[in-house]
């Protein structure tokens, strides 16, 4: 889990160098990046980060938002012609956010016992 954590802030860190300051919904994007890698941190390094209660409103939030931030950009920006083609990239992604989201999950709503 701990190699997890470093990864995506690996790829959190590279996507950081790509934001247009000047895009008002990226800079919101990366708030709630930051806020989930913190919260991947906090599992992972078994810290206390906030209250279970922010958590738990930071995991619904975040998953609708992700939910929602998905079809908007699936349905107006990827002019792609064939399923086939976005199969493979949106199989990898759903992989990576499962394990961030089940990690947010985790920290959220289980017991610190972990």
């Amino acid at each position: 889990m701990k190699l997890y954590f470093w990864f995506f802030l690996l790829i959190c860190t590279y996507n950081v160098l790509w934001i247009d300051m000047s895009d008002v919904r990226e800079l919101i994007e990366l708030a709630i990046t930051t806020i989930g890698l913190l919260g991947v941190y906090g599992y992972v390094y078994k810290k206390e980060i906030f209250r279970k209660i922010f958590w738990k409103i930071f995991f619904v939030f975040d998953l609708l938002y992700t939910i929602r931030f998905a079809y908007v950009v699936s349905r107006e920006k990827l002019m792609i012609q064939s399923h086939v083609e976005i199969l493979y990239p949106a199989l990898v992604v759903f992989i990576f956010l499962f394990i961030y989201f089940r990690t947010l999950y985790k920290y959220a709503f289980k017991e610190k016992g972990r």
